[in-house]
């Protein structure tokens, strides 16, 4: 029987999976990324928007990315003027403006979206069948899961001692 796995070696060994990953994937993505004229901060607005499930707030984004009001309505602006995102006020308050994606900002990040699922379909296809079921395997029960490992706050994620 083995022992389990220390949360420091088990973050050393995800680390340098998705690090070795990221490093496959960089040139593609930002070959995309360059190729659309979108700064960083853009790209990190434009996915805040796509995540949410409906229009959003200014300060929602900003809050979401961890950017200042400030900083978050002039990226706002310069992607509505490209024809990314889309402003309108809110129904129930004037003074709120609501954001989503135009079609051609929802076009943009699937494009990006597709960069990284080949990647990932490249590097699974590569996998000896052993492998790429082990990680499957492994995987699954954490996205499958009742519980959201991803959220990070301290209610829902704490170290494994207590």
């Amino acid at each position: 029987m083995s022992t389990p796995e220390s949360s420091e070696e088990a973050c050393a060994v995800l680390h340098g999976f998705l690090d070795r990953l990221a490093c496959v994937a960089k040139t593609d993505t930002m070959d995309s990324m360059a190729s659309s004229d979108l700064t960083f901060t853009q790209f990190r607005v434009m996915c805040a928007v796509g995540a949410s499930e409906e229009a959003i707030s200014v300060h929602e984004i900003g809050d979401a990315i961890r950017l200042s009001l400030a900083a978050t309505g002039r990226t706002v602006d310069s992607l509505v003027r490209q024809n990314f995102l889309d402003r309108r006020e809110d129904s129930a308050d004037r003074r709120v403006k609501r954001i989503t994606l135009t079609e051609l900002g929802q076009r943009f990040l699937d494009e990006q979206l597709a960069v990284k699922k080949d990647l990932v379909t490249a590097f699974l296809a590569g996998l000896p069948d052993q492998l790429r079921t082990g990680l499957v395997r492994a995987l699954r029960p954490i996205v499958d899961a009742d519980v959201d490992f991803f959220d990070l706050t301290p209610a829902t994620c704490r170290p494994a001692h207590e």
